[in-house]
């Protein structure tokens, strides 16, 4: 198994792609905006199910643009990354107050 995909081939295959930076930036989006990490979690395992199964169907494939599904890894990292997210999203909160400019 790889850990990187360097090529478009390799998506899915390796433990981490470029879909695992939109993965993190989802998670940093739900954390910003305080969704409550059970359901942030929930939905992200949610989806990342969904994915597993359009992924087998060719509908599936031509929609994500993908050859076939994911492999484990790639969705425990994504799901990882997730969460990582939207930590960082809460603890960006916590750092105080917005203040208006002016």
């Amino acid at each position: 198994m790889k850990i990187m995909a360097r090529e478009k081939s390799e998506q899915n295959q390796a433990a981490i792609d470029p879909w695992t930076v939109v993965h993190l930036a989802a998670g940093l989006a739900a954390g910003l905006m305080n969704v409550p990490l059970a359901g942030a979690m929930a939905a992200s395992v949610v989806y990342e199910v969904a994915e597993q199964f359009f992924e087998r169907q060719r509908w599936g494939q031509e929609l994500f643009a993908t050859s076939g599904p994911e492999s484990p890894p790639n969705a425990v990292v994504d799901t990882a990354v997730f969460l990582v997210g939207h930590v960082l999203g809460r603890l960006w909160n916590e750092t105080g107050e917005a203040v208006a400019p002016g």
